[in-house]
């Protein structure tokens, strides 16, 4: 089962998304709970205090705390790096101004059907892949980390090393393997020595990215221009 919210103070949006949301429920068979929320304080103080979603419709438009002041919230303050936010507008070119709060897309008002049915299979998608793993050996034992949990990968002299959310490990590889092996997209190769997960990315300059872990890297100068349009179309739902 899914646990969706749905912040909007309009409700005639809010009832657009949801009928939409079962209609896709239905489709798939699969258990979506939605839940309505007319302010991203009534949002913000659910959160806190009775439970998690996995995905978040969030308007950037409220009235009193703003979309983006929620999702600085929920990440920050919450800790919570785990649900997806798709944020909602009627304005256009808030993309590259949202790294921080890292949101799985981003919809103009207008909302219409067909786009929101998009992000839903996106995020069902990203769901099963969150099930993942990546798997190696140091020495004798062996490892089996999940994908989302990784920040980045790093090549050095022959070595890998793995940096997740709470510590990183090493062993002998190639990171030309590593990719072949997790192939996926959200992993981006900026550079020859790097293989960043695009979910944990948090400032993006153009010689340089920033992770969730306060860890700066460079790209690659022939790599700039490409990571750029792929980080630009992921935000975009592009992927």
């Amino acid at each position: 089962m899914f646990r969706i919210a749905i912040c909007d103070d309009e409700s005639t949006v809010c009832g657009q998304i949801e009928d939409i949301i079962l209609k896709v429920s239905n489709e798939i068979r699969e258990k979506i709970e939605v839940e309505v929320f007319y302010s991203g304080e009534e949002l913000c103080e659910y959160m806190l205090n009775q439970s998690n979603f996995d995905l978040i419709f969030l308007d950037i438009e409220l009235k009193l705390l703003n979309g983006v002041e929620v999702g600085i919230k929920i990440r920050e303050e919450m800790k919570n790096n785990t649900v997806q936010i798709v944020y909602i507008s009627g304005k256009q070119g808030y993309a590259m101004d949202l790294f921080e709060i890292r949101p799985m897309n981003f919809l103009v008002k207008p909302l219409n059907e067909e786009k929101i049915t998009q992000v839903m299979k996106k995020f069902i998608e990203l769901s099963i892949r969150d099930n993942q793993f990546f798997e190696f050996n140091i020495g004798k034992i062996f490892y089996k980390i999940p994908l989302k949990d990784i920040l980045y990968f790093e090549s050095e002299r022959k070595k890998i090393r793995v940096i997740t959310k709470s510590d990183s490990k090493e062993y002998y590889g190639k990171l030309s393997d590593v990719q072949a092996a997790i192939e996926s997209s959200e992993f981006l190769d900026i550079h020859k020595s790097y293989l960043v997960n695009c979910f944990h990315v948090v400032e993006y300059q153009y010689d340089s990215i920033k992770l969730a872990n306060g860890d700066s890297l460079p790209i690659s100068q022939n790599n700039r221009k490409v990571i750029r349009e792929k980080l630009l179309n992921i935000k975009r739902g592009k992927r």
